[in-house]
Protein backbone atom coordinates (compact mmCIF):
# COMPACT_ATOMS: atom_id res chain seq x y z
CA UNK A 1 0.00 0.00 0.00
CA UNK A 2 1.25 3.46 -0.94
CA UNK A 3 2.77 5.44 1.98
CA UNK A 4 0.40 8.38 1.35
CA UNK A 5 -2.59 6.04 1.52
CA UNK A 6 -1.25 4.53 4.75
CA UNK A 7 -0.67 8.00 6.23
CA UNK A 8 -4.17 9.20 5.29
CA UNK A 9 -5.83 6.07 6.63
CA UNK A 10 -3.81 6.35 9.84
CA UNK A 11 -4.99 9.98 10.25
CA UNK A 12 -8.61 8.94 9.67
CA UNK A 13 -8.34 6.05 12.17
CA UNK A 14 -6.67 8.33 14.74
CA UNK A 15 -9.46 10.90 14.32
CA UNK A 16 -12.04 8.13 14.60
CA UNK A 17 -10.51 6.87 17.85
CA UNK A 18 -10.38 10.40 19.28
CA UNK A 19 -14.06 10.98 18.43
CA UNK A 20 -14.95 7.57 19.81
CA UNK A 21 -13.28 8.52 23.07
CA UNK A 22 -15.09 11.87 23.25
CA UNK A 23 -18.53 10.86 22.03
CA UNK A 24 -18.74 7.37 23.60
CA UNK A 25 -20.46 6.11 20.47
CA UNK A 26 -19.40 4.75 17.10
CA UNK A 27 -21.98 6.97 15.44
CA UNK A 28 -20.25 9.99 13.97
CA UNK A 29 -20.54 12.00 10.81
CA UNK A 30 -18.10 12.11 7.93
CA UNK A 31 -17.87 15.86 8.47
CA UNK A 32 -16.78 15.41 12.10
CA UNK A 33 -14.25 12.82 11.08
CA UNK A 34 -12.78 14.79 8.16
CA UNK A 35 -12.42 17.94 10.25
CA UNK A 36 -10.64 16.00 12.98
CA UNK A 37 -8.38 14.20 10.46
CA UNK A 38 -7.69 17.48 8.68
CA UNK A 39 -8.74 16.12 5.29
CA UNK A 40 -11.58 16.93 2.93
CA UNK A 41 -14.65 14.78 2.27
CA UNK A 42 -13.40 13.78 -1.17
CA UNK A 43 -10.24 12.34 0.37
CA UNK A 44 -12.29 10.46 2.94
CA UNK A 45 -14.46 8.93 0.21
CA UNK A 46 -11.37 7.81 -1.71
CA UNK A 47 -10.64 5.50 1.25
CA UNK A 48 -13.99 4.70 2.86
CA UNK A 49 -17.68 4.77 2.03
CA UNK A 50 -18.99 5.35 5.57
CA UNK A 51 -17.60 6.00 9.03
CA UNK A 52 -18.54 2.40 9.88
CA UNK A 53 -16.00 1.33 7.27
CA UNK A 54 -13.27 3.00 9.34
CA UNK A 55 -14.24 0.82 12.31
CA UNK A 56 -14.38 -2.24 10.08
CA UNK A 57 -10.92 -1.47 8.66
CA UNK A 58 -9.44 -1.05 12.13
CA UNK A 59 -11.22 -4.18 13.29
CA UNK A 60 -9.76 -6.19 10.39
CA UNK A 61 -6.27 -4.94 11.24
CA UNK A 62 -6.72 -6.16 14.82
CA UNK A 63 -7.92 -9.56 13.60
CA UNK A 64 -4.88 -9.85 11.29
CA UNK A 65 -2.60 -9.05 14.26
CA UNK A 66 -4.39 -11.73 16.26
CA UNK A 67 -3.97 -14.30 13.48
CA UNK A 68 -0.29 -13.42 13.23
CA UNK A 69 0.21 -13.82 16.99
CA UNK A 70 -1.72 -17.08 17.01
CA UNK A 71 0.15 -18.49 14.03
CA UNK A 72 3.50 -18.14 15.80
CA UNK A 73 2.55 -20.58 18.57
CA UNK A 74 1.33 -24.12 19.06
CA UNK A 75 -2.39 -24.48 19.72
CA UNK A 76 -3.17 -24.32 23.43
CA UNK A 77 -5.49 -22.43 25.70
CA UNK A 78 -2.58 -20.44 27.08
CA UNK A 79 -1.40 -19.47 23.56
CA UNK A 80 -4.95 -18.42 22.65
CA UNK A 81 -5.23 -16.30 25.80
CA UNK A 82 -1.73 -14.91 25.22
CA UNK A 83 -2.73 -13.81 21.71
CA UNK A 84 -5.94 -12.16 23.00
CA UNK A 85 -4.00 -10.47 25.83
CA UNK A 86 -1.42 -9.17 23.35
CA UNK A 87 -4.07 -7.87 20.97
CA UNK A 88 -5.93 -6.07 23.77
CA UNK A 89 -2.86 -4.73 25.58
CA UNK A 90 -1.39 -3.32 22.35
CA UNK A 91 -4.69 -1.49 21.71
CA UNK A 92 -5.89 -1.07 25.28
CA UNK A 93 -7.32 2.44 24.94
CA UNK A 94 -9.29 1.47 21.85
CA UNK A 95 -10.75 -1.61 23.54
CA UNK A 96 -11.65 0.38 26.65
CA UNK A 97 -13.37 3.04 24.55
CA UNK A 98 -15.26 0.62 22.34
CA UNK A 99 -16.40 -1.34 25.40
CA UNK A 100 -17.81 1.83 26.96
CA UNK A 101 -19.80 2.89 23.89
CA UNK A 102 -23.55 2.40 23.75
CA UNK A 103 -23.33 0.35 20.60
CA UNK A 104 -20.35 -1.89 21.39
CA UNK A 105 -22.17 -5.21 21.14
CA UNK A 106 -21.91 -5.26 17.35
CA UNK A 107 -18.14 -4.85 17.60
CA UNK A 108 -17.82 -7.73 20.07
CA UNK A 109 -20.12 -9.98 18.02
CA UNK A 110 -18.03 -9.28 14.92
CA UNK A 111 -14.87 -9.89 16.92
CA UNK A 112 -16.13 -13.24 18.13
CA UNK A 113 -17.12 -14.26 14.59
CA UNK A 114 -13.82 -13.09 13.08
CA UNK A 115 -11.71 -14.69 15.80
CA UNK A 116 -13.69 -17.92 15.52
CA UNK A 117 -13.21 -18.02 11.75
CA UNK A 118 -9.49 -17.33 12.15
CA UNK A 119 -9.11 -19.96 14.86
CA UNK A 120 -10.98 -22.59 12.85
CA UNK A 121 -9.00 -21.82 9.72
CA UNK A 122 -5.65 -21.91 11.53
CA UNK A 123 -6.29 -25.18 13.32
CA UNK A 124 -8.70 -27.22 11.20
CA UNK A 125 -5.90 -29.54 10.07
CA UNK A 126 -4.23 -29.70 13.48
CA UNK A 127 -7.06 -31.14 15.60
CA UNK A 128 -8.75 -34.53 15.73
CA UNK A 129 -12.33 -33.26 15.87
CA UNK A 130 -14.47 -32.40 12.87
CA UNK A 131 -14.54 -28.88 11.46
CA UNK A 132 -18.14 -28.47 12.65
CA UNK A 133 -17.16 -29.46 16.19
CA UNK A 134 -14.14 -27.15 16.09
CA UNK A 135 -16.50 -24.35 15.08
CA UNK A 136 -18.71 -25.03 18.14
CA UNK A 137 -15.79 -25.34 20.55
CA UNK A 138 -14.28 -22.12 19.21
CA UNK A 139 -17.56 -20.23 19.51
CA UNK A 140 -18.10 -21.45 23.07
CA UNK A 141 -14.59 -20.63 24.25
CA UNK A 142 -14.31 -17.27 22.49
CA UNK A 143 -17.76 -16.02 23.52
CA UNK A 144 -17.01 -16.71 27.18
CA UNK A 145 -13.48 -15.36 26.92
CA UNK A 146 -14.54 -12.11 25.27
CA UNK A 147 -17.34 -11.62 27.80
CA UNK A 148 -14.80 -11.83 30.62
CA UNK A 149 -12.46 -9.39 28.88
CA UNK A 150 -15.37 -6.97 28.33
CA UNK A 151 -16.15 -7.02 32.04
CA UNK A 152 -12.48 -6.46 32.83
CA UNK A 153 -12.27 -3.56 30.36
CA UNK A 154 -15.32 -1.97 32.03
CA UNK A 155 -13.45 -2.14 35.35
CA UNK A 156 -15.79 -4.72 36.86
CA UNK A 157 -13.15 -7.38 37.63
CA UNK A 158 -10.36 -6.84 40.20
CA UNK A 159 -7.60 -8.66 38.30
CA UNK A 160 -4.64 -7.72 36.14
CA UNK A 161 -4.80 -8.56 32.45
CA UNK A 162 -2.24 -11.33 33.00
CA UNK A 163 -4.40 -12.81 35.78
CA UNK A 164 -7.46 -12.65 33.52
CA UNK A 165 -5.53 -14.46 30.79
CA UNK A 166 -4.43 -17.18 33.22
CA UNK A 167 -7.92 -17.62 34.70
CA UNK A 168 -9.59 -17.74 31.27
CA UNK A 169 -7.00 -20.26 30.09
CA UNK A 170 -7.63 -22.46 33.11
CA UNK A 171 -11.41 -22.16 32.67
CA UNK A 172 -11.21 -23.11 29.00
CA UNK A 173 -8.87 -26.01 29.69
CA UNK A 174 -10.53 -27.38 32.84
CA UNK A 175 -14.16 -26.48 32.13
CA UNK A 176 -16.40 -26.93 35.15
CA UNK A 177 -14.26 -29.72 36.67
CA UNK A 178 -12.96 -27.55 39.57
CA UNK A 179 -16.51 -26.51 40.48
CA UNK A 180 -17.76 -30.10 40.37
CA UNK A 181 -14.78 -31.34 42.38
CA UNK A 182 -15.36 -28.76 45.10
CA UNK A 183 -19.08 -29.62 45.10
CA UNK A 184 -18.27 -33.33 45.50
CA UNK A 185 -15.88 -32.56 48.37
CA UNK A 186 -18.61 -30.60 50.15
CA UNK A 187 -21.00 -33.57 49.90
CA UNK A 188 -18.50 -36.01 51.40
Amino acid sequence: MDKRVQKTRAAIRKAYLELLSEKKTTRMSVTELTKRANINRKTFYLHYVTTDDVMYDYHQQLIQKFISLLGKQELSMSSLCFAVNQMISQNLEFFRQITMTKDCERFWEQSCESLMTALCHAYKNKVTISEKELHLYSRFILAGMLEIYKEWLKGNLPFTMEEIGKIVSQMAFNGVAPILKSEEENHD
